[in-house]
Parts: C-alpha cells; sequence; structure tokens
C-alpha cells in the first residue's frame, strides 16, 4: 500500500523551495513587518516556479510522479501567488477602516477567486503552448515591484481588481522564449536584489 510520504521526490525541490520562500515571505511580513525581506522572497518564489518545471524534467520519473508533481505545482501556486501577495499587503501598515477596508478584502477575494479559477482552467487545459490571460508569477513580480515603495492602499485594492481580471482574461500571451524569457528572469533577480540591497541600508 503507497502512502503520501511515498510521493517526495527529488525533482519537486524547487516547487518546495518555492513554497518555503512564500511562507517565508509572509512571516517577515506579518512578525516583523521586514517588506524588503518579503519582496525579495516573493521573487525567489517566481523565480523557482518560473524554473520548477525545468529542473523537474532533469530526473528520471514514472508517470505517477510526474503527474504528483503536475499536482503538487497547482497547490503550492495557490498559496504562493493566491494566498502569500494578499497576507503580505494587508500586512501593510496605512490601512484605513470602514468602508476602504471592506473594499479592500472584497478585492482581495475576487483576486483569490481569479487565482483558484486560472489553476483549475490549467489543471485541466491541454494546450500548454501558450497562456491564456496574465500568468501568474508575472504578477507575483508586479507585487514585488510594489513592495519597492509605499503605494497608497487605494491603488493596492484597484490593482489587486486589475490583476484578477487579467489572470482571467481570454488574452492570448506567448509563452517568453529566448531574450523574452531572459528579461523575464533578469526582472525577478533585479527585483531579489533591490530588496535585498534594501535590507542593508
Amino acid at each position: 500500500m503507497s502512502a503520501p510520504i511515498d510521493d517526495l521526490h527529488a525533482s519537486n525541490l524547487l516547487t518546495y523551495a518555492g513554497l518555503g520562500a512564500a511562507l517565508a515571505a509572509i512571516a517577515m511580513a506579518v512578525d516583523g513587518g521586514n517588506f524588503a525581506a518579503a519582496g525579495a522572497l516573493l521573487a525567489l518564489s517566481a523565480l523557482a516556479d518560473t524554473f520548477d518545471g525545468r529542473f523537474a524534467r532533469r530526473f528520471t520519473r514514472t508517470n505517477r510522479q510526474r503527474q504528483v508533481g503536475a499536482q503538487l505545482d497547482s497547490l503550492v501556486d495557490a498559496i504562493v501567488f493566491g494566498v502569500a501577495p494578499i497576507v503580505i499587503l494587508s500586512a501593510l501598515p496605512g490601512r484605513t477602516g470602514g468602508l476602504m477596508k471592506a473594499i479592500w478584502w472584497l478585492a482581495a477575494f475576487c483576486y483569490l477567486l481569479a487565482t483558484v479559477t486560472r489553476l483549475g482552467f490549467y489543471n485541466v487545459e491541454q494546450d500548454k503552448s501558450r497562456f491564456i490571460g496574465v500568468p501568474m508569477p508575472a504578477v507575483a513580480l508586479m507585487w514585488s515591484t510594489c513592495l519597492l515603495w509605499a503605494v497608497p492602499w487605494w491603488s493596492l485594492t484597484l490593482l489587486s481588481s486589475a490583476c484578477a481580471a487579467l489572470m482571467v482574461a481570454p488574452v492570448t500571451i506567448p509563452r517568453p522564449r529566448g531574450v523574452a524569457f531572459a528579461c523575464f528572469a533578469l526582472w525577478g533577480v533585479s527585483l531579489v536584489t533591490l530588496h535585498t540591497l534594501r535590507l542593508h541600508r
């Protein structure tokens, strides 16, 4: 009889690393108010997701291990790109109460709804040669970019709603390759570097 522990496989290490980075980002924001560290870790999570498929394919895997890896990637993405940014943004200082607070949480719910809907779509979508809607790692890097500055709360609320719409929009986006892929990776690396420099000021 097999058990969940039997599905632990080295090919999923980068996926697990992204999950750990997201949890650390939440801890830095909520417990320490360290949003520079949170921004760097969020960018690291996006980079881990960008490369985890390539990393996993370097291993010899059974069909079951490939299927479990795909399920893990989707479950981790729900936390890394859905829950983690909302928790981090909610910990930012300067949020007002009353109606604005209620509007923020409504926008946060819409964002999470779009995240899980997108993941559900790609769990059954067979054509993985292109993106439909804006990819979630790009959204995570956008949130990391926002953490470089003191962004007003109303802007974060609007951005959450806009990102929710863009993630599920019927817009075809080619998968980045070559120079475009390098530029995307450089965006993530630059964010990690900039946030790290802020830690040492």
